[in-house]
């Protein structure tokens, strides 16, 4: 029912069949898996998930709790993909080129990957990032806003942009949370 460390099946191609303790205190790996079909993660990891090589969101459930980072790199759209409330690391989502249907954690530890989204259309970021954003192709900022406390030198985005914000910073971050907001907000 629970593992201390951490399980790396990075070869295993199918979930089919495949039975994995309800807790992980490490890593799981398994960036081989090309589709989330017969997969059941664990309710809680406390390190990262490795799930590199999956196209598609469906029948992916991820864990309410993961310590570390979630890697789907390859994940082309949103559609049907549920994040946890709080991610303790980064969340690497670099192959989506749209932000439609994608609702990211309140809280992430670490840095946010969306290296291909080329419009903030529909990205709500999450109230705290502790790491960067990555949002190198995005074309302009309209629809942007950042969390109220970030530090513009830990946004990756062409300069005009980064510019546009520096000009303009009561149009691009958001508002302070409320007392309310940070009770809801999980560390």
């Amino acid at each position: 029912k629970s593992i201390g460390g951490s399980i790396y099946l990075w070869l295993l191609a199918s979930a089919e069949g495949l039975v994995l303790p309800q807790h992980v205190g490490g890593d799981i790996d398994l960036r081989s898996l090309t589709s989330a079909e017969g997969l059941v993660l664990p309710e809680s990891i406390g390190g990262s998930i490795y799930l590199s090589s999956l196209t598609s969101a469906e029948g992916l459930v991820l864990p309410q709790h993961v310590g570390g980072s979630i890697e789907l790199n390859r994940l082309a759209s949103a559609e049907g993909l549920v994040l946890p409330e709080s991610i303790g690391g980064s969340i690497d989502l670099n192959s989506l080129t749209s932000a439609k249907g994608l609702v990211l954690p309140q809280h992430v530890g670490g840095s946010i990957y969306l290296s291909s989204l080329t419009s903030a259309d529909g990205l709500v970021l999450p109230q705290h990032v502790g790491g960067r954003i990555y949002l190198r192709s995005l074309t302009n900022a309209d629809g942007l806003k950042l969390p109220y406390d970030f530090d513009l030198n830990k946004l990756n985005c062409p300069y005009n942009i980064k510019e546009e914000i520096m000009n303009n910073p009561d149009k691009y971050y958001m508002k302070p949370p409320t007392e309310e907001d940070k009770k809801g907000i999980k560390r």
